[in-house]
């Protein structure tokens, strides 16, 4: 048998995704910032002839996260006259954290169970005040959300799986796999919330 554990840290500036940097008409997005991503991992790895395993666990801040569309405001761009904006809502962070395990057992020299379990927090962690100026500098409009401890959204959070690896003949195998997924949240818009999780 054979163990090994480590430890990971990291840190990242990340360029934003092009959906970032401009709309679906091209216009530029005002104030583009990268994304910064600081993160710890622990873990252990188990072998042997019949038992495999790996055990980790990640805390993880990411600062500057951007949600997968734009939010949209309403700015006045001439008297009694207002037009819907894009905007990117920088500032807005996250802290991912969970533990995953993967496995396998070898049942005989022809049959496998693979298993892996995942279970994560992903959760928003800012609040700020959103200031949309116009074309020439001035401000056009003011908006405050609070997004602290809503969960991050179109990812699942939780997630269970397993397969089973039967070779019946060497080069022909059969394998019957599943997989659940839990705490699937829905992607939401920081600029409508106002403290409520």
């Amino acid at each position: 048998a054979r163990m090994n554990a480590f430890v990971n840290l990291g840190y990242l500036s990340k360029a934003p995704r092009f959906n970032n940097v401009y709309d679906f008409d091209n216009t530029l997005f005002a104030e583009i910032n990268n994304e910064y991503v600081k993160a710890m991992e622990v873990g252990y790895s188990y072998t042997s002839g019949r038992f495999s395993a790996n055990l980790n666990s990640y805390y993880t801040i990411w600062e500057n996260k951007p949600v997968n569309s734009a939010s949209k405001v309403s700015v006045q761009v001439a008297p009694g006259e207002y037009e819907e904006q894009s905007i990117n809502i920088n500032g807005l962070d996250a802290l991912h954290k969970g533990i995953e395990l993967d496995f396998i057992i070898k049942l005989s020299n022809k049959l496998d169970f693979q298993g892996l379990a995942s279970l994560g927090d992903w959760r928003w962690n800012s609040s700020d005040t959103i200031r949309v100026y116009d074309d020439f500098k001035n401000l056009g409009k003011t908006q405050s959300f609070d997004a602290t401890g809503v969960h991050v959204g179109n990812s699942a959070q939780m997630q269970f799986g397993g397969e089973l690896r039967w070779e019946p003949i060497e080069g022909l195998y059969i394998k019957p796999t599943f997989t659940y997924f839990g705490n699937y949240y829905a992607e939401f818009d920081p600029i409508s919330l106002n403290g409520s999780p």
